[in-house]
């Protein structure tokens, strides 16, 4: 049952998103950087090393985009593809240390004004905000997986 708090969650959530998404928006503009190769750089800092085919389902690409966005950065010289050690063929792609300080970079005015929020909120509102915001994460993910389960065929 949706109670009267719903919508504004959702409406919050909506606002959040497209904050960051300009956020973004502006750094991978002014990095040169077009926005699927920015989120490919942040997901790489974020999460490590990856196959290309993970890259393509995290980032909801075809695997000509991957190889298309890959061969843009791998020439920027901000990721490398190495070889998969469990597989012959397998590929591994690595950002490069300038791409985790561009990713790094791009997130210190967030951390400042975190840091702010929580001089004013204190620690643990802190905490609890930052909980709050991974496990919303969470049900929008499952919400988004079941949405593609009811989709009509």
């Amino acid at each position: 049952m949706i109670n009267a708090e719903s919508p504004q969650i959702v409406n919050a959530m909506r606002t959040l998103q497209a904050a960051l998404e300009a956020h973004d928006t502006t750094v991978s503009t002014s990095k040169g950087i077009g926005r699927s190769d920015w989120a490919c750089l942040k997901l790489l800092v974020q999460t490590g090393v990856q196959s290309p085919g993970a890259i393509q389902r995290a980032l909801g690409l075809t695997s000509g985009s991957v190889t298309a966005l890959l061969d843009r950065l791998e020439k920027r010289g901000l990721v490398i593809r190495c070889a998969d050690p469990s597989g012959r063929r397998a590929l591994l792609i690595e950002p490069r240390q300038e791409a985790v300080r561009l990713v790094k970079d791009a997130a210190i005015p967030l951390e400042h004004l975190a840091k702010r929020l929580e001089d004013r909120w204190g620690g643990e509102r802190c905490h609890a905000a930052g909980q709050a915001c991974r496990d919303l994460a969470k049900l929008v993910d499952w919400a988004s997986r079941k949405t593609d389960d009811r989709a009509p065929v």
